[in-house]
């Protein structure tokens, strides 16, 4: 049951792929960071940040705005250590902490952050493993 579930689910990732966007093996890679980045999201952001990614009103974040691609660097590094302070998303201003998840990967949050910003009317394309590399060498601990 769980492999048809699955199956289901990658078609209907495959189907809401931006029309020419990627092809060939770029379009499989781009359908699989959206299935695993799902499965990410589900396990560690959707409590608080909502199925729709509509946020919690003014106490969690919405992610479904262009402040995740607009503040990438920030973004990945919070995915990864942890957030704290003020951020301002669309007028409002959220003063929570969230917690880090210091066990994901590069690739991991390569996956995550190509499915958070390519769902909810999001459609910034994807975001490769070299480039989270690249930036968590130079978050703040």
């Amino acid at each position: 049951m769980k492999f048809v579930v699955s199956v289901l689910a990658l078609i209907t990732l495959i189907n809401c792929r931006p029309e020419g966007r990627y092809t060939g093996s770029e379009a499989i890679k781009f359908d699989q960071y959206m299935f695993q980045g799902e499965q990410l999201y589900i396990a560690h952001c959707i409590n608080c940040h909502q199925k729709d990614g509509s946020g919690l009103g003014k106490l969690i974040p919405p992610l479904s705005t262009d402040f995740v691609s607009k503040q990438k660097e920030l973004s990945i590094c919070g995915i990864k250590h942890g957030l704290e302070g003020p951020i301002t998303i669309n007028g409002i201003t959220y003063q929570g902490a969230m917690p880090g998840n210091p066990r994901l990967t590069p690739l991991e949050i390569a996956e995550l952050m190509t499915y958070i910003s390519n769902s909810w009317g999001n459609e910034f394309g994807m975001i490769n493993t070299g480039e989270v590399s690249e930036i968590l060498k130079n978050c703040a601990d």
